[in-house]
């Protein structure tokens, strides 16, 4: 992610550019008549509550870089919380399914102009955008397995996750999936301040990159250290 490179004399980046948001004269369908606060919408709920319980989940994976004791520990407690399923489905699974479902919508009407605009931010926009649809594959993927598949009835182990991303390829769609998921809320976080209005100047946005740029690097390499360490650790 690099910071914003525009026109000599162009002024700041408008929510319609950094966000996807494309205006219509005359919107037909109810969508496209709400999509003002459908997208404020998709936008807060990308950082709050997504974002949170993203930085979260890394933060508790993090216990496999102490020992495989510690990980099993925070396992069976993450498993083990009071009124888990109302959290799952309230706090995680609703707003995920919205905030992919209005992403995908968007995906699908965008224009990526990165051939009639070169500048950086219309391709951070195109890389926001499949590195989206990456996390639906990669999430589904990840929810299935290792919520409600071998693993319905009980937290998968340290050394269940060892077997798990000993596996070359599954070791390499993580990789792409924890790369994706920290791209896209660091510039996801950039857009939200954006969307409401907290950084409207061209020096606000510049340092506003920057930031979110240090939180996306800085989860990836939290997120592929822990999956590194977990696929060559030598329990069995």
């Amino acid at each position: 992610m690099a910071t914003v490179q525009q026109p000599a004399g162009s002024v700041a980046v408008p929510a319609e550019i950094a966000t996807g948001s494309s205006a219509q004269t005359a919107p037909r369908t109810w969508i496209e008549r709400n999509h003002f606060w459908l997208r404020r919408l998709h936008s807060l709920t990308g950082i709050v509550p997504i974002g949170g319980f993203i930085i979260y989940h890394f933060w508790e994976n993090a216990t496999a870089l102490l020992n495989p004791a510690a990980y099993d520990e925070m396992a069976g407690h993450a498993r083990n919380l009071q009124l888990l399923i109302f959290i799952e489905i309230g706090l995680i699974f609703l707003p995920l399914l919205y905030h992919a479902l209005y992403g995908l919508f968007i995906a699908s009407y965008s224009r990526y102009n990165t051939t009639n605009y070169s500048y950086t931010r219309n391709r951070l926009f195109m890389w926001q955008r499949i590195s989206g649809i990456i996390l639906v594959l990669f999430i589904t993927y990840h929810v299935l397995v290792l919520r409600f598949g071998a693993f319905a009835d009980r937290p998968a182990t340290f050394a269940d996750m060892v077997g798990h991303l000993r596996n070359p390829f599954i070791f390499a769609f993580y990789v792409a999936g924890i790369l994706s998921v920290s791209y896209h809320l660091g510039n996801g976080l950039w857009a939200f301040l954006i969307t409401w209005g907290v950084t409207v100047g061209k020096r606000a946005q510049r340092i506003s990159q920057w930031v979110t740029t240090a939180v996306a690097v800085a989860l990836g390499l939290v997120g592929v250290s822990i999956i590194t360490a977990i696929a060559l650790s030598s329990v069995q």
